[in-house]
Order: structure tokens, then C-alpha cells, then sequence
């Protein structure tokens, strides 16, 4: 039989003919190669990972008339060619051009009748590297074993030049609508309020896009006119953004030794003010009690406790573990970077115990690049949330400090594009690796149309926070 989505994964599809954004997470990785690369090369690579990862092949199937959560079905007519595909910047490319890009391809929505990913290869950047796009919905990353595509195709090890040969994949049958009517009867008849609870929440996710433009309105009403939050929240989509910016992790955790705090401190606090510096160049004025409420998801065991990463303050726990929302408050407003730090330090040692939280396998077993299945987790976690309790959603995760490999190329770097979800205007996300922390921003094309200002602000941010530190 097939596999029934569980009732957070059916919850996430709620909505989705009115929803104004995709709900799905990208990651950009560049790629150095010493040769060209040759497209049928790349599909047999990716073609043996996803042996691995048999959910994408498979697409969601829905029961007839709603009677029950829709299934998982392997896709009988799955066409790599058509998930994998090549684009091109106009050489030689940048990486501003390379940004803009990315950004026209993350508004693109996903076929909701094939499975739910993409990859493309973009070519044409002035170095010869291979920029590689990768886009997963949400959905795919339900149960405890559950990876992010971009975590399924990097590897720890380079791959041979030859790809070994595949067993060829055989679709399962699909059950026929009178048997998914059938299974769906026998399911209400042992438990007869399931129904009830599915129309519940299909009420509720209508009402809830519905009413997507009053909260806004209503988030004006509890604030002054111009206040702070309406910089970070949109009614009417525009189109997407991208800001790219990277820094030094090793001058991160030299801040964290001088000032005894945490490296996750010291990342947010460089992003806290980087957007301050962007918010005064917009003409708005700051009192030093403004502060921006962020919702930061952070990887917590549901045992021991936190357990604090090499590198990073995400949590692990060699067991298990949950990705959790905490409510932090960016305090853009104070004009001392030192004081900055310090704030954020306390709130987050404050943040022990969250109160929405999404399952995820033992972070310390997952292989590969495991960034991009935290930031889609964290994006999930996210949206359990009313859009008007915060401004905007920063993800943080910590990725390996040795060189990992996109076949038989080298992962140059590696950039979290994070999902902006409905209502917000900037969305956040943060990776280390090989010594290099990577941030990735996703804004409102029309409320925040200067979004790459705020990635070069992040180098002048560390840099204040590197002075009080000497």
C-alpha cells in the first residue's frame, strides 16, 4: 500500500492554489572542476545518489474526494531530464548576475504533479566553475529519514570518473482510486474524527491565506505608521531577490573567546548589525529599544538537552533531536556593537526549552552536507508559527570544515537560499564550511529591492564587532 502523508507533511500541500510563495528550500553550490563538464555525466551521478533517496522519485497522489491525507506513489512516467536542467549567465558571469538568477529560478513554481524537486546547472560564471541550484519542497522533508537533495548529491569523498552503473529503477504500481477510497473508509471508520479534523484544517489553511492581508493591516494597527516591522512584511508578492555574502568563521570564533559567548552569538549579531547599517541607509530612523523579532530556529535534543557543535552553537545529541523555533529579539536599535553581542547572548541561553518543534533524524549520524536539510527543517519549523509573531526567519547551521565533493568536483562554496514565507519580506540563512561562513538572503523584490546592500554591510558589521574585541 502506498504511504500516507503524515498529518504535518498533508499540512504543509493546505492552501497551496492560494498561497502566494512555494514552500521549498534551495541551496547554491559552486563547483570546481579541472574539465568540462558533460551534461550525461551529471545525470548518471545524480541518477545513482538518488538510489539513496527513493521519496524523489515518488509524487503525491491525492485521494478521491479529500476522504483522506494524500499518499506517496513512485511515479510511474519520472523523467530525470526533466528535473535536471541547464541554464546560463552571459559570460562571463558574476556573481551579482549569478544572484539574479537564482532569484528568477526560485520563483518558479514546482510541478505539483511530478515530484517535488529541481536541479539546475548554471554555466557561464568568468572562473569556469559549475554553479548548481537545487530546489526542494518541504514536503519532502517529513520522517525521521528525510535529507535535503542538496544534502544527497555532496559527498564526503570525490567520485570516480566512472560512475558505477545503476540498477535500473522499476516503478511500484500505484493503488487504484477504489482502493485508495476503500483504505481511506476503513481509516474513518476505526477512527471516525479524522475526517472531521481534515476539513478542520483545510478551513483553517483557507482562512488563514484568506486573512493573510488583514493580519498585515492588523499589524499596522497595533504599530505606528512606518513602524519597524512593516520594512519586513509584504501583502502583495512582487517577485524574489537574492543577497550572497560570506566571512571568515575563524574571526567569528575569535570574537566568541574574547567576549565568552557562543559562535552562533557572534553570526547573529554580525547579521543584527548589518541590518541596522541597512535600515538607517533607508532613511528610518532607530530609538535604541528597536528590535526586530526573529524567529531563529535552532537544532535541540528532546533528551539531554543541548549539545553544542564544533564551529557552530547548533545543537546535537547522538540520538536524537528536533528542530525548534526560538523567538529572539534583534536589538537593531542599540548602536553598540559590543552591547549587541551581549544582548543576543542572553536571549539565546534563555532559549532552553521552545515551544514548536518539527522531528529530525540524529543530527550527528546524517552524511553528507547536512546545511541544507537544517534550513529546510528550520523553514518548517517556521511555519507553525502566525506570520505576524515575527519579522523574519534566520536559520544558522553548522557544515563540515573539510573540502566535501559534487561528484568528481571539488565544493568550492555553498550558499543556503532560504525560503521567504508568506506575509515576509527577508528571509535568512547561515552555513559554515571549510572555514567560511555563507549567508544566503531571499527578499520581496519590491520591499526590499536593494537586498545585496545588506550582504555587503556584513563585512563592516564584523568589523566593529572585531574592534571590540581587541
Amino acid at each position: 500500500m502506498a504511504t500516507r502523508l503524515a498529518t504535518a507533511d498533508a499540512d504543509l500541500l493546505l492552501g497551496d492554489a492560494t498561497r502566494s510563495r512555494s514552500r521549498h528550500s534551495c541551496s547554491l553550490a559552486l563547483v570546481a572542476r579541472d574539465e568540462p563538464w558533460d551534461i550525461d555525466r551529471v545525470m548518471e551521478f545524480v541518477d545513482a545518489r538518488l538510489a539513496d533517496a527513493p521519496r524523489f522519485r515518488q509524487r503525491i497522489r491525492y485521494v478521491p474526494f479529500g476522504l483522506a491525507r494524500a499518499v506517496w506513489v513512485d511515479d510511474p512516467d519520472f523523467d530525470l531530464s526533466f528535473h535536471v536542467r541547464r541554464s546560463a549567465l552571459p559570460a562571463p558571469g558574476g556573481m551579482r548576475q549569478l544572484a539574479d538568477l537564482v532569484a528568477r529560478l526560485v520563483d518558479r513554481p514546482l510541478e505539483p504533479g511530478r515530484p517535488l524537486w529541481e536541479l539546475y546547472l548554471i554555466e557561464g560564471l568568468a572562473d569556469g566553475r559549475l554553479a548548481i541550484l537545487t530546489k526542494t519542497h518541504h514536503v519532502l522533508l517529513g520522517g525521521p529519514n528525510a535529507v535535503d537533495l542538496a544534502q544527497v548529491l555532496m559527498t564526503d569523498e570525490r567520485a570516480s570518473a566512472d560512475v558505477d552503473e545503476v540498477a535500473t529503477w522499476t516503478p511500484v504500481p500505484s493503488p487504484g482510486d477504489g482502493v485508495l477510497v476503500l483504505d481511506a473508509l476503513i481509516t474513518i471508520a476505526t477512527d471516525p474524527l479524522e475526517l472531521v479534523r481534515r476539513s478542520a484544517r483545510l478551513v483553517n489553511a483557507v482562512e488563514r491565506a484568506s486573512r493573510g492581508l488583514v493580519g498585515a493591516a492588523s499589524l499596522t494597527v497595533l504599530r505606528p505608521p512606518g513602524g519597524l516591522s512593516e520594512m519586513f512584511r509584504t501583502s502583495r508578492p512582487r517577485g524574489s531577490r537574492v543577497g550572497l555574502a560570506s566571512f571568515p568563521l575563524d574571526q567569528a570564533r575569535a570574537i566568541a573567546r574574547e567576549h565568552g559567548c557562543k559562535v552562533n552569538d557572534v553570526v547573529l549579531a554580525v547579521l543584527c548589525g548589518a541590518l541596522r547599517s541597512w535600515i538607517l541607509s533607508c532613511g528610518h530612523p532607530l530609538s535604541t529599544s528597536d528590535t526586530l523579532r526573529a524567529i531563529v530556529p535552532m537544532a535541540v535534543s528532546s533528551e539531554n538537552g543541548p549539545a553544542e557543535a564544533e564551529g557552530s552553537d547548533v545543537s546535537v545529541e547522538a540520538t536524537s533531536a528536533e528542530i525548534a523555533s526560538a523567538l529572539i529579539g534583534m536589538p537593531v536599535g542599540e548602536p553598540n556593537p559590543r552591547m549587541r553581542l551581549a544582548q543576543i547572548s542572553r536571549e539565546t541561553a534563555t532559549q532552553r526549552h521552545p515551544r514548536q518543534a518539527v522531528g529530525a533524524k540524529s543530527l550527528a549520524r546524517l552524511s553528507g552536507f547536512a546545511p541544507p536539510t537544517l534550513h529546510a527543517l528550520g523553514s518548517r519549523a517556521a511555519i507553525m508559527l502566525p506570520s505576524d509573531s515575527y519579522d523574519l526567519v534566520v536559520t544558522n547551521a553548522p557544515g563540515p570544515q573539510h573540502k566535501m565533493f559534487w561528484g568528481d568536483g571539488e565544493l568550492a562554496e555553498v550558499y543556503p537560499v532560504p525560503a521567504l514565507l508568506d506575509g515576509q519580506a527577508l528571509a535568512v540563512s547561515m552555513s559554515s564550511y571549510s572555514g567560511i561562513v555563507y549567508c544566503g538572503f531571499t527578499a520581496d523584490r519590491q520591499a526590499v529591492p536593494d537586498v545585496e546592500e545588506i550582504g555587503e554591510l556584513i563585512s563592516s558589521a564584523l568589523d566593529e564587532l572585531t574592534g571590540t574585541a581587541r
